[in-house]
């Protein structure tokens, strides 16, 4: 994610990928170290991301600050690499200047041109600047971009894992060959010094040539007196090694040999890391595929000429040309043509939308039918895409209260393992009688500190919060961080706002009523009273407001500008107009400003009874009329408060209308439970009070309801066509849909679900073989090949997520 910086302390937010990472140890070595930096207020490493999540003072310390911090223990921050293809670079001097624009910007650590081959190589962090960004600083420059090659860290990584494992296994072959004279016995050589001497050859390479870098990983936590995977692997191999050295030379002693135990344990494990690596790729490949989702060109119309051009150079109001099957490149408004466009894969809508002059359209979407003439109205990271991206992005990067505490617990788990193996050791040499003594009692306690997989732990909760976070996004939700995605499965109650909600937030003037009163010798209709309510309301931003004022100019009302003008939140609105005083508001706000309102309320009472929203008009200090709106349910209203209630979640509505109108539109939808009459301040004592049984989720609009979604426990914000970007909820409905609120909330539970059964593998996993090692019945070569397959198999098991669907959506 690109840097933040919040303008009350000047605190930049931004990210790092980290390499050389294996389990819970390193990610606590980081948090640590990085942490303990002067100006850096937070630090947070996602093992199945790799990312470290930071934020830091300016002032105080800067990036390089960091990641040199981050290199002094060890590890590295990770820079992807890209080979662009410029096509009209003229001489050296352009690709100078590329090369010197590009290494200027912020995320970028290498730029080289090459003027002749007409490439650029760039290593750059992707979570500072987005291949995007690169793209437009490269078109920007008048440049055109022609083939791009990008390799990504994950990539590189498996490569040289998989290069690692066939070159420690080519080695492992002889060792195990020769190691097991009694299954092969028609191999030349055979129990022989110069068989003992290629066997020991074999395995220093595998020990000290493949298993390198898990040496270099023990070493660099060893600095910060801490202990992790690489830790165990390297004690309890070196020990086998050093064991069978000795037994080596200067005569081999065949029965005291055991370079197998540690030759394929390192090739087993490389193995594993490769497998772990490829599977750790495949759990955020939703955001990659979202990136891929903007196409790189667009067809733009100048001039009555049709051009094609990156998408980086398109601005606010270019007119742009999307055929059918062509990918719509920004956001736009349709301005002419009709199509169906397929937005499943931004807001999760299954069934293709049909679009028409005045509708927006969303980039990234596929146009399937017609030809689209659309207008630019948002590019770049003001999309709706670049804000699921980075919402998602920023999400992974934000740890679960249950991931906090398993890293916790798995910080100490290679202490516990090393003491384990000790206490074994000892053990078995105090049991062991004769020459076998150190033999038997170096075996169990070897295969404990190899078959001990803190690795399992560790990805045990980031790869499902990641898979599930994913999933989510598809089907058009979209968690804050992992916090909202644990918390929401376990709400007891979820409480909605009425108007824009669980109502359309349209209300349509169903009536205007004249009271018939008398002012200079003249009745007031009910034209004049609806002038004077739309005069008033006309600088409000209300729905209700908004509609009143509609009404009148669909009535061919002419309106005037008032004097002045002032809003009560959940009231009314007061307002001068050619020097008379206006009052436009709920019954309860105009008696309260000492008008008598007993000729209205019998009328009143009667259109809240039919669920509509009634407004009284006063003119001159005079009740003059009423209007009556109403605002009808959405379809997905009641299907989801059913389904909900079916889940034993209780449900209810709180609003700032009037007790009849609510508790018809509860009625209607099925929620038993009203509070009325609320004011937006008030509607956190509310929320409060409903907290004593349980954990509360608030679902609204994101903008009038902002104080009782940030009081409750999980805010659910209801994004409004393109503005999803909303600060108040922890969770965001992309689409106007409530039956989203109950696929999130069985997203939330299906991935705390398989979360508890990763921890419940890998704890039992660890818990039942340990003692096995122990025993002595299991040899470390086959604990090096089960401690690899754990963290496949916890990684995998979060992967098979991608197959499962919310049942709500099924059933739709």
């Amino acid at each position: 994610m690109p840097d933040t910086v919040t303008p009350q302390n000047r605190t930049v937010r931004t990210a790092l990928k980290i390499g050389g990472m294996h389990c819970a140890g390193c990610v606590n070595s980081i948090q640590d170290h990085v942490g303990a930096l002067g100006g850096v207020t937070k630090c947070e490493v996602n093992l199945a991301s790799e990312k470290a999540t930071l934020e830091f003072d300016p002032k105080i310390t800067d990036l390089k600050s960091i990641e040199k911090a981050v290199e002094e223990i060890g590890y590295k921050v990770v820079y992807e690499k890209l080979t662009v293809k410029i096509e009209n670079m003229t001489d050296s001097s352009d690709a100078q200047k590329l090369e010197k624009k590009l290494g200027s910007i912020n995320g970028i650590q290498h730029a080289s041109a090459n003027f002749g081959n007409g490439k650029i190589v760039l290593e750059y962090n992707p979570t500072l600047v987005s291949l995007a960004d690169i793209r437009k600083a490269i078109t920007g420059s008048r440049y055109s971009i022609g083939r791009e090659d990008y390799v990504t860290f994950a990539d590189s990584e498996a490569t040289k894992f998989k290069k690692l494992f066939f070159l420690g296994l080519g080695f492992a072959i002889p060792v195990l060959l020769f190691g097991y004279q009694e299954y092969v016995p028609f191999i030349p050589l055979h129990g022989s010094a110069t068989a003992a001497y290629l066997v020991f050859s074999c395995a220093s390479i595998v020990q000290f040539v493949v298993g390198w870098r898990f040496y270099a990983g023990a070493y660099r936590i060893g600095k910060m007196k801490s202990a992790n995977m690489d830790t165990l692997i390297v004690t309890g191999t070196t020990t086998a090694y050093l064991f069978s050295v000795a037994n080596t030379f200067p005569t081999p002693n065949w029965n005291h040999i055991y370079y197998d135990a540690s030759a394929l344990v390192v090739v087993f494990v490389m193995l594993g890391k490769y497998l772990e690596t490829k599977t750790k790729g495949k759990t955020s490949s939703l955001v990659q595929k979202m990136i891929e989702l903007q196409p790189r060109t667009a067809k733009i119309r100048r001039d009555g000429q049709e051009l094609e051009v990156p998408v980086e150079t398109i601005k606010p109001g270019d007119v742009l040309i999307v055929r059918p099957g062509e990918k719509i490149p920004v956001d736009s408004l349709v301005l002419g043509g009709n199509s169906a466009v397929d937005e499943s894969m931004v807001t999760g809508e299954s069934v293709p939308l049909n679009k028409k002059t005045g509708d927006l359209v969303v980039g990234g979407t596929v146009n399937m039918e017609g030809m689209l003439v659309i207008r630019a109205e948002r590019v770049g990271s003001d999309t709706v895409l670049a804000q699921i991206i980075k919402l998602v992005e920023d999400a992974m990067g934000r740890k679960p209260p249950m991931q906090k505490m398993v890293d916790k617990v798995s910080g100490y788990f290679a202490f516990a393992i090393i003491a384990i193996a000790l206490a074994t050791f000892v053990a078995w040499y105090t049991l062991t009688p004769g020459i076998h003594q150190i033999s038997a009692s170096l075996i169990p306690a070897v295969a404990i500190m190899v078959v001990a997989c803190p690795c399992a732990l560790g990805l045990a909760t980031p790869t499902a919060v990641m898979v599930g976070m994913s999933k989510a996004a598809q089907n058009g939700v979209i968690f804050k961080d992992g916090m909202s995605l644990e918390m929401l499965g376990k709400v007891k109650t979820i409480v909605f706002d009425k108007t824009g909600t669980l109502t359309s937030g349209k209300p349509t003037v169903t009536d205007v009523i004249s009271l018939k009163q008398s002012m200079s010798g003249k009745i007031i209709g009910e034209d004049k009273v609806l002038e004077v309510a739309a005069i008033a309301e006309k600088n409000s931003e209300h729905p209700l407001a908004k509609s009143i004022v509609q009404y009148a100019i669909n009535m061919k009302i002419q309106l005037g500008k008032s004097d002045s003008f002032f809003a009560v939140p959940g009231k009314g609105v007061r307002a001068v107009y050619d020097g008379n005083n206006i009052l436009v508001g709920s019954p309860g706000f105009v008696q309260d400003e000492g008008i008598n309102i007993e000729s209205a309320q019998r009328i009143s009472n009667q259109l809240q009874e039919k669920g509509k929203t009634v407004i009284l008009v006063v003119w001159c200090e005079t009740l003059i009329g009423l209007v009556a709106l109403i605002d009808t349910p959405k379809s997905s209203a009641r299907p989801a408060i059913q389904y909900l209630q079916k889940m034993g979640i209780k449900t209810v509505m709180l609003t700032g209308d009037n007790q009849s109108t609510a508790k018809f539109v509860a009625d209607d939808i099925g929620i038993m439970t009203v509070f009325a009459n609320v004011l937006p301040s008030a509607k956190s004592d509310v929320i409060q009070s409903l907290q004593k049984n349980g954990p509360v989720a608030m679902v609204g609009d994101g903008i009038n309801d902002a104080p009782a979604l940030t009081s409750a426990d999980i805010g659910i914000a209801i994004g409004s066509g393109t503005d999803i970007a909303l600060e108040a909820g922890n969770v965001i409905l992309i689409r106007d849909d409530l039956m989203d609120v109950v696929s999130a909330i069985e997203t939330s539970r299906k991935t705390v679900s398989k979360i508890k059964q990763n921890l419940f593998y890998a704890f039992g996993y660890n818990v039942v073989l340990v003692p096995i090692a122990g025993l002595g019945l299991l040899y470390p070569a086959i604990a090096g090949l089960a401690m690899a397959a754990s963290s496949v198999s916890v990684t995998s098991s979060s992967l098979l997520l991608k197959r499962w669907s919310p049942p709500s959506k099924k059933k739709k």
